[in-house]
């Protein structure tokens, strides 16, 4: 089933809204986005959908649409664009499509630029191998949550007591990816974790306009923090 002919089965009538849901966004985000738009209550819309597969996009839905009808549109785009052929490749690299999920999750997060995700998505695949924590802010950031100081589910600047937070999710403290996706990654995203480029990169560095540079060896990746953010 198209997503056109999903988009009529939802639709009973003609107030029809449209809504967009961004790569990287928590499920939380796209519920407050469905709840402003539809009215459909942010904790049902979180009952059902699954992070990581609420796919993001531009969607048409029915005024009346239910938080269900709205998880299952996302879900049915994301098995409509992450074809077959992307999880054959996945399985090639030997992740399962959660595991390949998950670590799009990271790249999403973590690279801003689009050229930047096969970096990250190397290095967190080489990290994995050499069994290595993968010491990712995002993941931290995944736990702490909502800053209301901030007005954002994604916290700026953490500290070094917020990297020792206690959680299955922090990277920092255990090795491994953490349980679930963080985020609803997009497509390249994905893809760029099945293309991932052989390098030995182990670290990486994001400056202050997001853009990533890698590094081999500590010390390489230690004069990459010095001239780039500190």
């Amino acid at each position: 089933m198209d997503m056109e002919t999903v988009a009529n089965n939802l639709t009973h009538g003609t107030l029809d809204v449209w809504i967009t849901t961004l790569e990287g966004w928590r499920n939380e985000e796209i519920a407050t986005t469905l709840s402003q738009a539809l009215g459909i209550p942010e904790v049902e819309f979180l009952k059902v959908a699954e992070i990581g597969y609420m796919f993001p996009d531009t969607y048409l839905l029915p005024k009346e649409a239910s938080a269900g009808a709205a998880a299952k549109l996302f879900r049915d785009n994301f098995q409509a664009k992450v074809t077959p052929a992307i999880l054959d490749k996945a399985k090639q690299h030997g992740l399962t499509t959660e595991e390949l999920i998950i670590i799009a999750s990271l790249v999403e997060r973590e690279a801003r630029h689009t050229d930047d995700r096969p970096i990250v998505a190397s290095v967190i695949l080489n990290r994995l191998e050499e069994k290595m924590k993968l010491d990712i802010d995002a993941t931290v950031q995944y736990v702490l949550g909502y800053q209301t100081s901030e007005k954002s589910w994604w916290k700026q600047n953490l500290t070094l007591e917020d990297l020792k937070i206690d959680s299955p999710y922090n990277t920092y403290t255990n090795s491994g990816l953490p349980p679930t996706p963080i985020a609803n990654p997009g497509l390249a995203s994905i893809v760029a974790v099945v293309d991932a480029p052989k390098t030995d990169y182990l670290y990486y560095v994001s400056d202050k306009v997001g853009r990533i540079h890698p590094a081999r060896t500590v010390e390489e990746h230690n004069r990459n923090v010095a001239k780039y953010i500190d």
